[in-house]
């Protein structure tokens, strides 16, 4: 519930400084906004750091690409732990990653992580 209250807090600010006002102005439709974050369920993925320097990284697909095969738009995170693991909170869709460990394909369902193929996510896209 807190975390709600900040979040909905930390919109109406967004909003009084792009359009002015009083920021009690903002927070009723804030609140609502906030509220409906939370509830979106989310999965939590993590991909480990790469000594070698390499980038790791999670894009979700939101379409086809002439060039790329995939349309995707790449999730920015400041979410890391001590060792330099990133933690990404994902909601329903699919996904691509690359890691130390690999690159691969992931859909979220209601929280749930599950490895899939790329064939499987190109039937799903195109």
């Amino acid at each position: 519930m807190k975390q709600v209250m900040v979040r909905a807090w930390e919109i109406a600010k967004e909003g009084q400084e792009r359009f002015g006002g009083k920021v009690s102005e903002y927070f009723a439709i804030a609140l609502k906004m906030a509220w409906e974050e939370a509830k979106k369920v989310k999965a939590v993925f993590t991909l480990y750091p790469d000594k070698r320097g390499v980038k790791s990284w999670v894009a979700k697909i939101v379409g086809t690409h002439p060039t790329y095969k995939f349309d995707r738009q790449f999730i920015n995170t400041n979410d890391t732990d001590m060792m330099g693991n990133k933690w990404f909170e994902l909601e329903n869709g699919y996904y691509q990653y690359s890691s130390i460990k690999g690159k691969g394909y992931i859909k979220v369902v209601n929280g749930e992580i599950l490895n899939v193929t790329y064939k499987e996510v190109l039937g799903e896209i195109a």
